[in-house]
């Protein structure tokens, strides 16, 4: 059942409106701006995530037991590359936009992920649709990190409730010597 009446007549019976275009299909696998973190990662920074995840594994935090482990050297938690690429001092801090408009979100439909070209696509409702991650190795202490992401698919799906579009972002995290860190599928449903 599609809501809200968006149904159209296809080959004489009704059938769901499709919102994905050839337009918006052209943007799958064409790569967004590369986005580095603001400096290599550092012993303050890596001791604050640290904390703030409640990590208690000591290769992240003391060095002779890093020195020990199979890692040889002091490591960020696994998924710390998700928070590496983030504005840099100085810069506009975008959650500025709930002093002039308290029922933000903070998030804008449509706006593009990593980057990436908006998705014109009238759908209102923006939902997680899941995060998958590939891991292939721990950032090291002094690791620049760069994150690159591109849409892998964009499909019109129908839900019970109607309408929907489903786009899978997949972005790449690698250090300065071009190893790869992490691999991350992210799912947007858009109702």
């Amino acid at each position: 059942m599609v809501s809200r009446g968006l149904r159209r007549r296809h080959r004489g019976r009704d059938s769901p409106i499709a919102f994905v275009t050839d337009e918006i299909r052209a943007l799958i696998g064409v790569p967004g701006p590369r986005f580095a973190a603001p400096g290599p990662l550092g012993l303050d920074e890596l001791r604050r995530f640290v904390q703030a995840v409640m990590e208690s594994d000591p290769v992240h935090w003391d060095a002779a037991a890093a020195r020990a482990s199979r890692y040889g050297t002091l490591v960020a938690p696994p998924l710390y590359v998700l928070h590496a690429a983030r504005r840099a001092p100085g810069t506009p801090d975008p959650l500025d936009r709930l002093a002039g408009d308290p029922d933000w979100d903070g998030l804008d439909v449509g706006a593009g992920f990593g980057g990436l070209p908006p998705l014109a696509i009238p759908l209102t409702r923006v939902l997680n649709g899941g995060t998958e991650a590939e891991l292939f190795q721990l950032p090291r202490v002094g690791d620049l990190i760069e994150a690159q992401s591109s849409y892998v698919d964009i499909v019109d799906r129908e839900g019970r409730s109607g309408p929907m579009v489903l786009a899978t972002i997949e972005t790449e995290y690698r250090n300065q010597d071009g190893a790869t860190l992490a691999r991350v599928r992210n799912t947007v449903i858009m109702r």
